[in-house]
Parts: C-alpha cells; sequence; structure tokens
C-alpha cells in the first residue's frame, strides 16, 4: 500500500526528478571540467635533455581507443597510466615522428629506452583520458585520423580545430589511419555477397564473414572476379590518397608525417601485388613514414621506414602482459608490476610475474611458459580454501595442493578452457591426469570476438560458411569461477560455482604442505587468431585459508570496511559511465 502512495504521490516524484537532476548536474560540470582540461587548459610539453646514445631501435605502442572505465573494447584511463607510469619509471622516453625519420635517414641515435606512442581513430575520448596521463609523465604521442572525419559532426571523433590545439600543446603530433573505414568484397555468414559497405553501416558485425579494406584489393563480384581494371583499381586507389591530401592539407594546413594503413600486416605480405604496388606509390609520394604492421612491438635499425611495425595493446592485458610483450619484442630486460610489496613477500615467485592489488593477484606467464607461484605459509594438515579464478577462459588457470618443491609432487586442479582436470604428480614420474569434468557453456555475443576477418580469400573460402566455432571461446572472454576446496589427509573436496562437486583422492605419495597457483597459454592446434598469444594472465581473487578450527591462515579478502568503499566506488563510477554513453 505505501508503495503505490509514493508512486501517485506528487511531491515525491518531484523530489525524485531534483535528486536526479542534481546529480545530472554534477556530473555533467564535472564531464566538461575534464573536457576543458584536455582540450583547452593543456600545459606545455618539455623536450628531454637525455642523451641520445641507442643506435638499436625503439619501441612502438598503439592504442585503439581509450575509455573511462573498464571496456571490451578500449584500454581503461587506469590501466593507460598504470602501463606508461611503468615504462617511465623505467627511462623510457617518447620520440617524435621527426625522431624517427632522423633515426633511419640520417643515422641520428635515439634515447636509451625510446618510445613511440601512438592513439588510432582520432577519438575524443582517447584525447580526454590520455592527455592527463601524458601531462604527468611528459610523454609525446601520435594522434591517428581518418581524413573523413574532420567534418564529422559525430562528438566521437576529434575536429580539426580540437587537433590542432593538442597539436599546439607540443604533447600530440597528427597522423593519419587513410580517408576512411570502409569495407570492401564484404561477404556474409552464408556466403552472399554484400559489395562494398561503410563501416558505420555494417547492421551486424556477426553477420560479416570475409571482408577486406578499401585499399587492400581490386572490387571483386560475387564469385570474387574483380569487377575493375588495373587502370581502374589504380585510379580508385589513388583518388583516396588525393582526397587525403586535399581533406588534411585544407582543414589542418599540412599532411601528417606518419601513416598506419587498415588495415595492418596484408601490405607487402599476402595482398595482391598490383594493389600493394598501387599503395606503396602513393604512401611514399604523400607520408615521411609507414606503421604497416602490428603485433610486434620493436623496431632495429635496420628496419624500413615505410614497413614498420607497433604493438595494439589490447584491452584486456594486464601491465605485466604487456611488459612481456615488450621483452620478448625488444630481448631486453623489463620492470614488472609488483603492486604491494608487503603481500608480495608472503609468496614465492618461481616463474614470471606477479602483481599484487588489494583482493586479486594477477599472475603473468612468460611466452609460452608456465607462471607459477607459491605461498611460503605451510598449511595445516587439513584445510579450507575458497578463492576465484577470474582469468579469461581460453587459457589454463591452476592451483597446487600439497605442494612439495623438494619431491616435485603435487595434486593440481586446471580451469581450462571452461573444464576441471585434476592431475596428480608423485616424486620422480611424470604428471598425470586423474579426472575431468567439463563446466556448464558460457554464453558470449559476437561483439565479445576477438577474431580479424580482414583477409586474404577465395571464393571458395566465402562459400564455407563462418569461420567461428562456437565450441571456441573468444581469447578476451572472461569468466568468475568460485572455488571451494577442502582439504583432507587423503582426500580432497573439490566444488565449483554451483555446477561441480567432486571428491578426489589424494596418493599418499603426494605429502607436501604448500598450495600455489599457475598460469599458462592455451596451446591449440588452429588457425584461428584467438589463439596467437602465448602470454597468459591468471586473475585469483578473495583468496581466503582457514584451518579445521576455522582460523585463518590466510586471506586476501577485503574488509567489510574496504567492501563497502569498493561498492560505492563502483556504483558511481557506473553512474558517470551511464551518462556519458547516455548524454
Amino acid at each position: 500500500m505505501s508503495k503505490n502512495n509514493t508512486v501517485l504521490n506528487p511531491k515525491a516524484k518531484d523530489r525524485k526528478k531534483v535528486i536526479r537532476s542534481i546529480i545530472q548536474a554534477v556530473i555533467v560540470i564535472m564531464l566538461a571540467t575534464i573536457l576543458i582540461r584536455a582540450i583547452f587548459l593543456m600545459n606545455k610539453f618539455e623536450e628531454a635533455t637525455a642523451p641520445l646514445t641507442n643506435e638499436e631501435g625503439f619501441v612502438a605502442l598503439s592504442y585503439f581507443g581509450v575509455s573511462r572505465g573498464e571496456s571490451p573494447k578500449y584500454v581503461s584511463k587506469g590501466n593507460l597510466d598504470k602501463q606508461l607510469s611503468l615504462l617511465a619509471k623505467q627511462g623510457y622516453q617518447t620520440i617524435s615522428q621527426q625522431d624517427i625519420i632522423d633515426f633511419y635517414e640520417q643515422g641520428k641515435p635515439l634515447p636509451e629506452k625510446a618510445l613511440y606512442l601512438s592513439f588510432e581513430d582520432g577519438r575524443t575520448d582517447s584525447s580526454i583520458f590520455a592527455q592527463k596521463v601524458l601531462e604527468k609523465l611528459n610523454y609525446k604521442a601520435t594522434m591517428y585520423t581518418y581524413a573523413n572525419k574532420m567534418d564529422t559532426k559525430d562528438t566521437k571523433f576529434l575536429r580539426p580545430k580540437h587537433l590542432k590545439l593538442m597539436e599546439n600543446s607540443g604533447y600530440w603530433e597528427l597522423g593519419s589511419n587513410g580517408y576512411r573505414l570502409t569495407y570492401i568484397n564484404v561477404f556474409n555468414d552464408k556466403g552472399q555477397s554484400l559489395g562494398v559497405i561503410d563501416e558505420n553501416d555494417v547492421p551486424d558485425k556477426m553477420m560479416i564473414e570475409y571482408y577486406n579494406h578499401y585499399l587492400m584489393d581490386f572490387l571483386r563480384d560475387e564469385y570474387m572476379i574483380p569487377t575493375e581494371t588495373r587502370a581502374e583499381m589504380e585510379k580508385r586507389i589513388t583518388t583516396d590518397y588525393e582526397l587525403m591530401h586535399d581533406i588534411y592539407t585544407e582543414t589542418l594546413e599540412e599532411m601528417p608525417k606518419a601513416y598506419a594503413i587498415m588495415h595492418a600486416n596484408a601490405l607487402y605480405n599476402n595482398m595482391d601485388t598490383l594493389v600493394a604496388n598501387a599503395n606503396d606509390q602513393q604512401i611514399k609520394k604523400l607520408y615521411k613514414m609507414h606503421f604497416n604492421r602490428e603485433l610486434d612491438a620493436y623496431n632495429e635499425a635496420n628496419a624500413d621506414i615505410y614497413n614498420l611495425s607497433r604493438l595494439q595493446v589490447s584491452p584486456y592485458w594486464s601491465t605485466n602482459h604487456l611488459m612481456m610483450k615488450i621483452q620478448q619484442a625488444s630481448n631486453k630486460n623489463v620492470e614488472f608490476e609488483i603492486g604491494n610489496h608487503e603481500k608480495a613477500e608472503q609468496w614465492t615467485l618461481a616463474n614470471g610475474a606477479a602483481e599484487f592489488l588489494n583482493n586479486e593477484i594477477i599472475l603473468t606467464s612468460m611466452p609460452a611458459i608456465e607462471g607459477t607461484m607459491f605461498l611460503k605459509e605451510s598449511m595445516p594438515q587439513a584445510y579450507q580454501m575458497e578463492f576465484d579464478f577470474y582469468g579469461n577462459i581460453v587459457g589454463e588457470q591452476s592451483v597446487f595442493i600439497n605442494y612439495d618443491a623438494t619431491a616435485n609432487s603435487y595434486l593440481r586442479v586446471m580451469l581450462k578452457d571452461n573444464e576441471i582436470i585434476v592431475y596428480e604428480k608423485q616424486p620422480n614420474k611424470e604428471e598425470n591426469e586423474i579426472e575431468r569434468h567439463p563446466l556448464k557453456e558460457v554464453e558470449w555475443s559476437g561483439e565479445d570476438y576477438a577474431f580479424n576477418k580482414a583477409t586474404v580469400y577465395s571464393y571458395n573460402d566465402t562459400q564455407e560458411g563462418s569461420r567461428i566455432d562456437e565450441e571456441e571461446y573468444p581469447r578476451n572472454l572472461k569468466k568468475r569461477r568460485h572455488f571451494s576446496v577442502q582439504v583432507e589427509q587423503n582426500e580432497l573436496q573439490l566444488s565449483v560455482d554451483k555446477e561441480l562437486s567432486a571428491n578426489i583422492a589424494i596418493s599418499e605419495a603426494i605429502q607436501g604442505t604448500q598450495i600455489g597457483f599457475a598460469a599458462s597459454y592455451s596451446k591449440k592446434d588452429t588457425t584461428h587468431e584467438q589463439y596467437a598469444d602465448d602470454i597468459y594472465d591468471t586473475v585469483i581473487e578473495n583468496i581466503k585459508i582457514t584451518d579445521a578450527e576455522e582460523e585463518v591462515v590466510f586471506t586476501n579478502q577485503y574488509t567489510k570496511f574496504d567492501k563497502v568503499k569498493y561498492n560505492v566506488t563502483t556504483w558511481f563510477n557506473r553512474l558517470v559511465d551511464f551518462f556519458i554513453e547516455t548524454f
């Protein structure tokens, strides 16, 4: 009854409107302040004076976009800050486009740890959320744009007046992704030709099975036969580059020096030679450098300035995941993020890198090598342990029970690709699988799928149907799983969420007293791009271990006060994100 009265009470409704209006006003003022601070009230970049001794090469990183909070598509501003701050702490200095030109054309050395930093697509949010980080670290970056977005009314993209202000600050240089983001030779998952579609007009990206970018191929019919002559293809491609030139010189008064073609890794590699030559001629005519490739972070002194590579940072990577990528590409040691040093001292890191946060540990493997860590505290004969695994579904997250370092024996419970696999390792024997339990399938949508469909393909390829195997999960898809482990003298009781309950015998030969965790990528016999990354992050949250008397042996769970603080902060951030997306 009271609920109905509230609904019908005009005064109560007016109060709600007033409260909602106040909240909206506060958030709008806050966002306006951020925008003004980011675009109009910037400090000036200070040129570095460090000695130039590096004749070997430089690291290049690229961010597709930056968001205020966590996002499946864009790196959060918090993670951007952590990643770049750790690089700055190690002595990495950003270099300019002219530094790169002088390095390759004149042999002029670079700073000892040189970093070329870039953001693609000309997004407003990237500018807003990256600006404060650049100022804090005195870093310079390149903002890549599409020429046809220079007169857009879409507020997601930066306008020429904003780009000029950014460039004048010294923190930014300008680059180009091309004239347009348009797909050609598009086929859906039923093998039907859809022709040419602009990126903004794609009805449902899950329906597109094959496509190429506008500059990457001949225009072709439903049988993948070219519908234009070589001369027509060359004229079409040349026209796009002429449009780039005309728009940039008109709106920005000059051509950007740097170019990053869409899509990466095709030019000079697996595309039609005639099309490649048409692009090559125009690129070298208009631009001073070209970041043609992605996946590799390091460019050596003998690299081609028109075939440079940058590492596109994935949103789901931890800070140490990025550091591993840089170390892998450059063959130079890097410093890893530890987080809370006091918490880190409680563990022995056997392999990989580990970051210790409030209620979370992120264990990162080395490339193709399992990362492992063990709690120094010995376990009692009987104990109860609970925790959450929150890494990506595609990968191997393990917990070790009764681990004995001297005998190299243990019981391992692994969460691999949404399956529970139990192994035992007795002294002087090989690791042996003893049980396997599939878990319920995890639902996911096409927006979760990290699969690049731009490629070289034939008519027969287009008729084979979807390349997406519904039984294979995207590499960026996460799922929290709650584990409960009851350890007795010769038995382990395992519970995973509300899906699995199992009693597992523990061999008398396995008598260790430690617990530990492991991280490893999931190796697959497949060519699908989602399995290309051989570095993996195991995320362990909310660990609590108690003895038979329910006394706490170890925990990293939030206290009640910290939990309330975390919930309030999370609620407020979601509210702000809602208004950003809605208004």
